[in-house]
């Protein structure tokens, strides 16, 4: 489904981009009758391709967090069977599986986010207005799946933390537990029995729980999302914000790490509704234009 849409994307932001160039020689053109006829038809033609190229913008950061999603859930799926100890032939089998819904997200190249001129010009008329609205719809969008991930980071960084405390607190109990004497054996140290047949120890010893690690990767289905973002959001969000994405994942700390995402959450947040408002600018000053 990504490939389709990106495809049906890709071809339809070419064409918005001819009928563009075909605007500005217009413009540039004498005014005529000619002339003018031809501008409105193009203008009328260019705002329904930037209407379609805003659906398929929208339609695919959705299926693109779809796949991302399912990426995640197959990665954790392999990585709880891995932790059961198969045996070699399973274990290289979801070792290959595995290898290719980790790559994708690693080897893929992310697109910095330009932001858009927010500027209104004085001599813009409705339908020039209409296209500078609409490539803000188009970034809000980006900067919106941004937020999602970050979201969802932050969600899984806080878990990986609940998780490993947990962990400790369990080996804990279980160190002290070790350490306690144990009642009703015999001098020589045979087991208590009960009606001549050996009792079990009711209380076992816990087993660590297996916790994803960060310095692995393995357990980290979204670890790739941070070098994504500092790449994606540079122009976006102030450099220490960026700065403090690199330093959390070089640590290697899922707490750090989800501080971090979390700023970086809130900062995407904070210009995705700056852009918001100043298209709700960009769109009044169009409609009283149109009166």
């Amino acid at each position: 489904r990504v490939s389709q849409v990106a495809g049906q994307r890709t071809a339809l932001a070419q064409r918005y981009d001819v009928e563009l160039r075909k605007i500005d020689q217009l413009k540039k053109q004498r005014a005529s009758w000619r002339r003018d006829r031809e501008l409105r038809d193009q203008l009328s033609a260019s705002l329904e391709t930037a209407n379609q190229l805003k659906a398929a913008s929208t339609e695919l950061a959705r299926a693109t967090e779809q796949l991302q999603a399912a990426r995640r859930g197959l990665v954790i799926a392999i990585d709880r069977e891995l932790a059961t100890g198969p045996t070699p032939p399973r274990r290289a089998q979801l070792d290959r599986a595995r290898d290719p819904a980790v790559s994708p997200a690693r080897n893929r190249a992310p697109n910095r986010i330009v932001l858009p001129d927010t500027k209104i010009d004085p001599l813009a008329d409705p339908e020039e207005l209409d296209q500078q609205a609409t490539a803000l719809r188009e970034t809000e969008a980006e900067l919106a799946r941004q937020v999602a991930g970050l979201e969802v980071q932050a969600k899984e960084l806080d878990r990986i933390v609940a998780v490993r405390r947990q962990h400790d607190r369990a080996a804990e109990i279980a160190r002290r537990e070790d350490d306690t004497p144990r009642r009703g054996t015999t001098p020589s140290g045979s087991a208590r029995t009960q009606g001549g047949v050996a009792a079990e120890d009711s209380s076992p010893s816990p087993s660590p729980t297996s916790i994803p690690d960060s310095s692995t990767g393995r357990g980290d289905a979204i670890g790739s999302f941070e070098s994504e973002a500092t790449i994606a959001l540079a122009e976006v969000v102030d450099p220490s914000t960026i700065d403090s994405l690199h330093r959390a994942q070089r640590s290697g700390d899922p707490s750090q790490r989800a501080i971090a995402a979390k700023r970086a959450r809130d900062a995407v947040a904070a210009r995705l509704e700056q852009l918001r408002q100043k298209r709700a600018q960009i769109e009044a000053r169009a409609r009283q234009l149109r009166r």
